[in-house]
């Protein structure tokens, strides 16, 4: 996994690097190597590029890439906008390389005739908004109708922030080097840096573990797919867990139904949901595979609860549940009688927050709120808590032990030791029934032997993907969540391919 860091750790990793022998220009002619391979991964070297320098080591890793796309035939040419008094020994020297190889320098670029323009401004060098011709170059990017591509960060975004306090560039693609930045997953910064694209550049990025006092962050990658355990060709259903559904008050079958085929779909070898007898025909028309268990009372009974706890090998409860006596009678009882790891969603965690429960002291929990329902569940502000999720969600459950899975566009997964941030996702998720497949997928990791931040992380990232190929077949307007339920199957294939 990849590292999350601040500027100023960024900063110091560089400089470690570099005092442990390898040269700042090599680091700077890597990064170049690797813009340059993401723009022909993209295709994008067939247009016109324009790359925009500034006077920091970001303009060097910008100059140098011009001259390597310009010595592969590529139609490139460069605006320097910073000063030359200002520059680095290291980007001199790139500019003196650039110039003596024969790129095209242009005094004013005509800016809408170029179809892709590099960003190399100041990527995590600027914290304030740009002023003068730096704003004004912004501005023109944004306005040129060209893709564009930052390096390492979209400039006028603070990078530790995510926060736009003036103009800020529109990328397409950010090429982050050696590290994912914090600004990348705050804030305006999830907007600004487009697709993000981290590369390997040989700067060592561990320095921060042992010392630092919040929790280290990762972001998510598709090569954690193969941490899920392969299936044994002599398992059988039992193999793979039990996982129980405690969800679907009357009219609200949707939810629970939407759950359970999401384990299914993730690997469980059997779900049982616990829902009123009302739900019961209709689930067994939707997901014949379901177990159903119902009750007829008001208040079910608790014997007949207890009963499909102990046969669970996961518990869910939330979906759909409700919030009436029914719902409170059942989180109560859950969390008094629950023996194996539980995942609380929706409506439980609002009954959770109503009634003050404590959390099951003696098993994996994992809470998964939206920001409305961690407002209820903190009392802090939705404001709040958007400005530094990953703060607040680590803060939680290192509070309450557990293992919080905090949902925004780039969602946070914690235990309160280590962080993971997701970074697969789709617009096509913000629909109703989005966060019962993800507690779905949830369980259906932990049925394939996962540890539960594993799950937790892993599941996440499945559910964001599955919504990019649901995206894929149906825009991101109109996929329904059963649809991003089924694309479940497109990326687990990718699990263990060869």
């Amino acid at each position: 996994m990849k590292r999350i860091l601040t500027g100023i750790q960024m900063k110091k990793c560089d400089a470690a690097q570099i005092g442990a022998g390898t040269p700042s220009y090599t680091l700077m002619e890597r990064a170049a190597q690797a813009i340059t391979k993401e723009i022909y991964s993209l295709g994008w070297e067939k247009k016109r590029i324009l790359v925009v320098c500034g006077s920091g080591n970001n303009g060097g890793d910008g100059l140098i890439a011009a001259r390597l796309l310009h010595l592969d035939g590529a139609h490139v040419d460069v605006y320097f906008a910073g000063e030359m008094e200002w520059c680095t020994p290291e980007t001199k020297r790139a500019y003196t390389d650039a110039v003596e190889s024969g790129v095209s320098f242009e005094g004013e670029p005509a800016w809408e005739s170029y179809g892709l323009i590099v960003d190399a401004l100041f990527g995590i060098g600027l914290s304030r908004a740009p002023e003068g011709v730096f704003e004004q170059v912004i501005r023109k990017i944004n306005h040129s109708g060209a893709k564009v591509l930052s390096v390492d960060f979209p400039s006028g975004v603070d990078a530790d922030t995510g926060e736009m306090p003036g103009a800020a560039v529109q990328a397409d693609v950010t090429v982050s080097l050696a590290a994912y930045k914090r600004g990348h997953v705050l804030g305006d910064g999830v907007g600004h840096s487009g697709k993000v694209i981290c590369a390997d550049i040989g700067i060592g990025t561990d320095l921060f573990d042992a010392d630092e006092q919040d929790c280290p962050a990762y972001v998510i990658e598709e090569r954690e797919l193969s941490l899920i355990p392969k299936r044994k060709k002599d398992a059988n259903k039992g193999t793979f867990g039990r996982v129980l559904v405690i969800g679907g008050s009357r009219g609200m079958c949707g939810a629970a139904y939407l759950c359970a085929k999401a384990a299914y779909r993730s690997g469980a070898g059997l779900v049982e949901i616990f829902t009123c007898e009302e739900n019961r025909q209709s689930l067994q028309i939707l997901l014949p595979e379901a177990i159903v268990t119902a009750y007829t009372d008001d208040v079910p009974e608790p014997a007949l609860l207890h009963s499909a706890l102990e046969r669970a090998s996961i518990v869910v409860i939330g979906p759909g549940l409700g919030q009436g006596n029914a719902a409170r009678m059942l989180v109560r009882e859950t969390f008094r009688k629950v023996q194996v790891p539980l995942i609380c969603d929706a409506d439980a965690l609002n009954v959770c927050a109503r009634e003050s429960l404590a959390y099951p002291g003696d098993v994996p929990v994992i809470v998964t709120p939206h920001p409305g329902e961690f407002s209820r569940m903190t009392g802090q502000s939705i404001e709040a808590i958007a400005a530094d999720p990953q703060v607040s969600a680590a803060h939680y459950a290192r509070e309450n032990g557990v293992i919080c899975v905090l949902k925004f566009a780039r969602t946070v997964i914690t235990d309160g030791n280590a962080l993971f941030v997701n970074m697969s996702g789709s617009p096509a998720l913000s629909k109703g029934g989005s966060g019962d497949v993800l507690c779905g997928v949830i369980a259906g990791m932990l049925c394939s032997g996962l540890s539960p931040v594993g799950a937790a992380s892993i599941g996440v990232y499945i559910h964001g993907k599955a919504g990019e190929e649901a995206e894929a077949v149906y825009g991101e307007y109109s996929p329904l969540a059963s649809e991003v339920c089924d694309r479940i199957a497109d990326v687990l294939k990718c699990a263990h391919s060869e």
